[in-house]
């Protein structure tokens, strides 16, 4: 999408100046170099996990700047490298800098040999199980190098690693590249852009090649390959070959954007005339070569689909309110569940937040797979350019929430289509939690009594789009009841997946207090309801029959409320915080007061699998679907003692927490298996519909 954030993240200088600044800053590092005598010394590394292959004619003052950058930046990069420097018969002017290099593998050529072939002599000395070409006008920096070659452990098949290449100054350079049948072939993806940090440009994609100026490789691969090919001497298309024969040999292309460069380019080259001329030359080899397995195989990429190197992925557009992050709460943990198993299963997700999203990369991206392009949080404006740039480019529509499914509807009606005819393939609709049955609920339990004809009126208008989908999705059985009666649907059940901790979690004995984990923004929400009912009658029993008790608040809170609860005996209110498994591993017992609520408690369900036995109200039983004493004990929140003595017996009686606790963890097993989770969510994306 070319949306942009409310508040530019940059304020951004065109590719010119940027290079006119990084020149002068350049050359004030070389003279501070030699006036200082300071040396670049680089630790020597035994057995390094990358080596950096740098090719080097001439441009001294980038190239100081380039070693300097990554002398500085060891302890930053993640990895251990050691640095092979070739140098194509540079001027005295150039080599005067390596009389001041420690710590590098120097080799110097008599004449200029090109690119690819410089590069191959570099490789051949390297002792790294990665290699990294890295151009002599690059800064990479923190972390580049760790991300990269972590790419190659998580994702599959990976083979060759590229970065996310930006100007000085801040504008897009490239993030990845792609063919078309062209006159120009290759396409860089995002050049010029003016946000770096563009939703589609963070995402971890396979794509067609990467540049040279930072192309990471497996050393056994480059080797296979036979490394770059002298044909494109002395330079251009010898990394795009490169890239073409690694996918040939079965193995993935990947740009990864946590590996961030800033990339001066063309501020070494040769003459521009003399650049377009090696450049057709070299095209026309590489199409020689290439032009069959391009274009005369298979479908070719169509609309917005250009990103996206392999036209069969299942490609899915999610929508829901925000960013769906696991210590958020309401319904939000289960949407991060689904889209990481979309991502797993291989799909291209694009998830469109439609009210809110992290401002950053790091805080959009903290739990959900990197594979996953996030949406700016744009509203109505945002999501009519997606349709408009986006139209059957998706073969999945996913849309979580009733209030979603409205706006969705109403945004593709606006541009003249409906759901079935936006996606190729598949609408489902996602009931996530239905108001209708949550209001039903709360009027039950503040008023005494609900009418169900108030709740039957409510379901079928909350329900009455579900018809232009082609399946429903909800969280439990007690709502698939719901809608199977009030919208005539037979809905998916599809609850959390949840894997159980590889390490055993602390026993009883090292364990004492109790936790709640939720969110607490704003007056009346249930999780604030049910801990005022509780602070107002519950937690004074129990701090009567154990004076010592403590509990601890988990979870983002508005200040007033937070004010209110840190001043109850005993209580300490953490506030938001990065993951909850350190509190759910030091307390003894988790309480869910809820009075009033929809959907299905993820907060249970983690507790639980932690090995954290629960209280919880009959309510949340119900959601669940677990007997008392199956990882959870059961009291009704309209007779407070029974519920605190509850809490306390649990909390005290070893055998009765390890029996609730051992109970639990089996039933984790079988309710929130995440193979079965992902296997349910590929019967609905991939199942063909039937008219």
């Amino acid at each position: 999408m070319s949306d942009t954030p409310a508040v530019p993240l940059l304020d951004t200088v065109d590719a010119g100046t940027g290079r006119r600044a990084a020149l002068a800053e350049a050359a004030l590092l070389w003279e501070a170099l030699f006036r200082n005598g300071v040396r670049l010394v680089f630790a020597l590394q035994p057995e390094p996990d990358v080596s950096v292959v740098i090719v080097a004619r001439d441009a001294r003052h980038l190239l100081a700047l380039t070693l300097y950058r990554l002398c500085t930046s060891q302890a930053l990069a993640g990895v251990s490298f050691e640095v092979v420097l070739v140098d194509n018969a540079s001027g005295p002017e150039t080599r005067a800098l390596y009389e001041r290099l420690d710590g590098v593998t120097l080799i110097e050529n008599a004449t200029n040999t090109g690119f690819g072939p410089a590069c191959n002599a570099g490789a051949a000395r390297a002792r790294g199980r990665f290699l990294l070409f890295l151009n002599p006008d690059v800064d990479l920096l923190p972390g580049a190098l760790g991300a990269m070659v972590a790419t190659f452990r998580d994702h599959e098949g990976a083979g060759i690693v590229g970065a996310r290449l930006v100007f000085p100054g801040g504008v897009l350079q490239e993030s990845g590249a792609g063919f078309r049948d062209d006159a120009q072939l290759t396409h860089p993806f995002g050049r010029g852009n003016a946000d770096p940090f563009a939703p589609e440009h963070a995402a971890t994609r396979d794509v067609g090649y990467v540049s040279g100026a930072v192309l990471m490789i497996e050393r056994s691969l480059f080797e296979s390959l036979g490394g770059f090919d002298p044909l494109f001497a002395p330079a251009y298309f010898e990394d795009t070959d490169l890239c073409l024969r690694c996918h040939q040999a079965g193995r993935r292309v990947i740009v990864q954007p946590r590996a961030t460069a800033i990339h001066y380019e063309n501020a070494t080259s040769a003459r521009r005339e003399a650049v377009e001329a090696l450049l057709d030359r070299n095209r026309a080899r590489f199409l020689d070569r290439h032009r069959a397995s391009l274009f005369e195989q298979g479908p070719q990429p169509r609309g917005g689909g250009f990103l996206d190197h392999d036209p069969w992925r299942l490609r899915v557009l999610y929508v829901d309110d925000r960013v769906p992050h696991l210590d958020l709460g309401a319904g939000l943990p289960r949407a991060n569940a689904i889209l990481n198993a979309m991502a797993g299963l291989g799909y291209a997700v694009t998830f469109f937040p439609n009210y809110e999203a992290d401002a950053d990369e790091a805080r959009r991206y903290r739990d959900l797979d990197e594979r996953i392009e996030i949406a700016y949080a744009s509203g109505g404006d945002g999501f009519a350019r997606l349709v408009a740039e986006r139209r059957d480019h998706y073969d999945v529509l996913w849309v979580s929430r009733p209030h979603n499914i409205l706006f969705v509807t109403q945004a593709l009606h606006a541009a003249g289509l409906d759901p079935r005819r936006f996606v190729r393939s598949k609408v489902i609709f996602d009931s996530e939690a239905l108001f209708a049955l949550r209001d039903f609920v709360t009027e039950a339990a503040t008023s005494g009594s609900a009418t169900a004809a108030d709740l039957a009126w409510q379901a079928e208008r909350e329900t009455r789009l579900f018809g232009l989908a082609d399946a429903v999705v909800c969280v439990s059985p007690a709502e698939a009841r719901v809608l199977a009666r009030y919208s005539a649907c037979n809905a998916t059940v599809l609850g959390h997946a949840l894997a159980l901790p590889e390490a055993p979690t602390p026993d009883f004995a090292a364990r004492s207090g109790f936790v709640f984990v939720g969110a607490l923004a704003r007056e009346g929400q249930p999780n604030v309801d049910s801990l005022d009912w509780f602070f107002g009658h519950v937690w004074p029993l129990v701090r009567a029959r154990l004076p010592e008790a403590a509990l601890t608040i988990v979870g983002g809170i508005a200040p007033e409320i937070r004010e209110r609860y840190a001043r109850e005996p005993g209580v300490r209110v953490t506030g938001r915080v990065p993951r909850t498994e350190p509190f759910l591993d030091a307390a003894r017992v988790f309480l869910a007061p809820t009075r009033f609520a929809a959907g299905i408690p993820h907060k249970v369900h983690e507790a639980v699998a932690r090995g954290l036995p629960c209280v919880v109200t009959p309510i949340l039983a119900d959601q669940v679907g677990w007997a008392d004493g199956t990882g959870i004990l059961v009291r009704d929140w309209r007779d407070p003692k029974p519920f605190a003595d509850a809490l306390a017996v649990l909390h005290e009686d070893a055998g009765l927490w390890r029996s609730v606790r051992e109970a639990g963890i089996e039933k984790i097993s079988e309710d929130c298996d995440a193979d079965a989770f992902a296997a349910a969510i590929r019967a609905l994306c991939e199942a063909q519909v039937v008219a």
